[in-house]
This record gives C-alpha cells, structure tokens and sequence, in this order.
C-alpha cells in the first residue's frame, strides 16, 4: 500500500482536542482500517470505526465517521463519545455521505 493521506474536517479537530485524541490515535485507526479493521460500512463511502479513550478502551471509547477510497485518502468528518449519543440520524449520515461523494 501506498502513502495514506490523513485528513480532518475543522468540525472534527475541535472536537478531537476535546476528547483528547491525538493524530498518532488516529494514524493508528487508519492503519488498522487499511487492513480492514472497521466497525461499519454505512455506505457512500462512510464507514464507522471506534477509537479508544486515555483510561477507557474502545468500548467506552468514541466513535468516528469517516470518508474513504479504502486506498490511500481517508477523511475523519465527524466523532462522538459513546456516552454523549448512540448514534447519528439518518439525515446526518445523508449529508455525510454527500460530502464524502
């Protein structure tokens, strides 16, 4: 596999630094996505993947939305901590595949 392209919407840094993620963390999640390690395939080139939080693992961890070719550009659009809601409605993951388009 080639170089991996990493990238962050603004939307997501702010929240990344608040649940204090850090880039290695989520070049960790990239590398596990490239060997197929996700946690949901939502369609349209959005997949689902958990990351885990300092203290707490990836079950009690956060969750991340991202846009993907699956080959070498991966897109973190959106994150949220399991314990803040379970998941995203259906109209948030139509925008989110929009963009991802």
């Amino acid at each position: 596999m080639g170089i991996m392209r990493v990238f962050k919407t603004r939307f997501f840094s702010r929240w990344m630094r608040k649940a204090e993620l850090t880039d290695s963390v989520l070049c960790h999640a990239v590398a596990e996505m490239g060997q197929g390690l996700i946690d949901g395939d939502l369609g349209g080139g959005v997949i689902k993947k958990r990351i885990g939080v300092a203290g707490r693992g990836k079950r009690g961890g956060a969750r991340t939305l991202v846009a993907t070719n699956r080959r070498d550009r991966w897109f973190f659009l959106y994150g949220f901590e399991k314990n803040d809601r379970a998941n995203i409605t259906d109209d948030e993951l139509e925008a989110l595949k929009e963009i991802a388009e």
